[in-house]
């Protein structure tokens, strides 16, 4: 194989001095001088079945050759002859038959070339995994330790490979890929400078972690809040600072963008240095730089007092709503006096006026027909005035609830005062509905009340007057109502009489 084929050399596994070779004079072969064969003094021995190599050795020829065991680590370089080199290829040819001493082979340039690339990519490679320049330094002199082993293994079993440019290459590789990252280190560094002067700015605290989930960057607000100092913080993780349980819920939403890539709010306590919990919601998202690091970044507020106003605004509400519910009853218990008779329960004059204007437009929407019964109770002063007056409410309100009892749930009872009450009867299909419902009550009045032990009876004159018969006025009905009523006490009491 050629190696170099622009000059004079010779690839040749020579052999190494010591041992029974000590000088390259005496290595491989016998040196005779030609005086010596003039004057006899040669052995036939020592020619005979050997080959004889005649030439000249003097220096003064300038024949002499450099050859790789011409100089030592001590001493100059001494060439040997033409004569010798020859007698030393002659001798590794017959080594290599006799003995099996190996002769050098070579690889051609595009598998030497492959191999030289092969390790400045692995170098490179390496180099690019570990970052860390120290580490980089170490692994370099490990590959170029693996490589000069290899070679050294293959040159024993008669194979040459490039040694130096496999070095030269991991060397090159490792220290392009070592200044390319001291150049992003110092970039970094920069832009960790740069960052840091504008996250200090910031009055929330802010933390970027990386995938270990240590703190890397943190700006001044963050050291505040926390109590600790920033030098503390950088390169540790929650579970270094905060209680378990609150490091737990921070180490889970951590993991939860750096699995789902997605922003998320979240809600949580924040325990200080002097032990004061704070309510924080942080938002954190991810960020990915240049070489393809992810990092979380994440923003906090303090939410405490937030939090404290929120819950007093809900006691407030709450109260708020409980005074609201107590003026609704209020209001309803009012509205209710305000309408019905005190001493009956029974709906009253004003609450009556009310419902009667209002049936009569129901009925008049929706055509129908609508009774009114005016009922004045016959001898009640008597019994009043025989009994006593407690006698006498006692009296009104057990009428009352007789009254209610005789009645639909749709018609109306009310009391105007005194012993006179009103019945609206609503939606009656025939007038005779009406005389029917009044029937039904002076049956139902005249039945016997007990009042301290005085069995009583009482009756009652009731009128009658109908809409739209009689006037579709509810005034008119009214006086109506009342004048029946009038006739019928006069035609004997206990008894109904309809408006004319």
């Amino acid at each position: 194989m050629r190696a170099d084929d622009r000059g004079y050399q010779i690839l040749a596994n020579f052999p190494k001095p010591g041992g029974n070779c000590p000088t390259l004079v005496t290595c491989g072969y016998r040196t005779v001088f030609l005086r010596d064969v003039l004057a006899n003094r040669v052995p036939s021995i020592w020619v005979r079945d050997r080959i004889v190599v005649i030439g000249s050795i003097a220096s003064s020829l300038q024949g002499s050759i450099f050859m790789p065991y011409s100089s030592s680590l001590i001493g100059s370089a001494k060439p040997v002859a033409g004569i010798q080199l020859q007698a030393y290829l002659i001798s590794q040819i017959i080594s290599a038959a006799l003995v099996g001493r190996p002769l050098l082979n070579t690889w051609s340039h595009l598998t030497a070339s492959s191999w030289i690339l092969l390790w400045a990519y692995i170098a490179a490679a390496f180099s690019r995994r570990l970052r860390r320049i120290n580490i980089i330094l170490l692994k370099s002199l490990l590959i170029c330790g693996i490589i000069s082993v290899g070679a050294y293994v293959a040159f024993l079993h008669g194979w040459w490979i490039p040694l130096i440019p496999a070095l030269v290459a991991v060397s090159g590789s490792s220290m392009a890929v070592t200044s390319q990252i001291v150049h992003r280190q110092e970039e970094l560094k920069r832009s960790k400078e740069f960052l840091h002067q504008v996250i200090d700015n910031i009055p929330d605290p802010i933390f970027v972690k990386n995938q270990q989930h240590q703190w890397i960057v943190l700006n001044q607000a963050y050291s505040q809040l926390s109590g600790y100092p920033l030098n503390d913080l950088i390169e540790k993780s929650d579970y270094d600072f905060f209680p378990k349980h609150e490091a737990d819920i921070f180490r889970s939403q951590d993991n939860l963008v750096f699995q789902s890539q997605q922003a998320h709010e979240h809600e949580e306590e924040f325990t200080t240095a002097t032990g004061v919990t704070h309510l924080i919601a942080t938002k954190r998202s991810l960020h990915k730089d240049a070489a393809g690091n992810l990092f979380l970044v994440g923003v906090m507020r303090d939410i405490t007092e937030r939090k404290r106003i929120e819950e007093e605004l809900k006691r407030t509400a709450k109260e708020l709503c409980r005074s609201n519910d107590e003026l609704k009853l209020s209001e309803d218990k009012l509205r209710y006096l305000v309408n019905h008779d005190a001493l009956t329960g029974l709906p009253n004059r004003k609450f009556f006026y009310e419902k009667l204007h209002e049936s009569l437009q129901w009925s008049r929407d929706h055509n129908l027909l609508l009774a009114l019964l005016f009922i004045d109770l016959d001898g009640f002063k008597q019994i009043n005035d025989s009994l006593g007056h407690d006698n006498g409410d006692r009296l009104l309100i057990i009428v009352g609830q007789r009254l209610n009892n005789s009645l639909r749930s749709s018609d109306t009872v009310s009391r105007l005062g005194g012993d006179e009450f009103t019945v609206i009867l609503r939606a009656i299909p025939t007038v005779g509905v009406a005389t029917a419902i009044a029937e039904k009550i002076l049956a139902t009045l005249i039945e016997p009340i007990v009042l301290e032990g005085h069995k009583i009876s009482i009756s009652a004159s009731i009128g009658i007057s109908l809409y739209p018969s009689h006037s579709e006025d509810g005034q008119i009905l009214i006086k109506q109502a009342d004048a029946a009523m009038y006739r019928a006490k006069e035609l004997g009491k206990n008894r109904y009489e309809s408006s004319s």
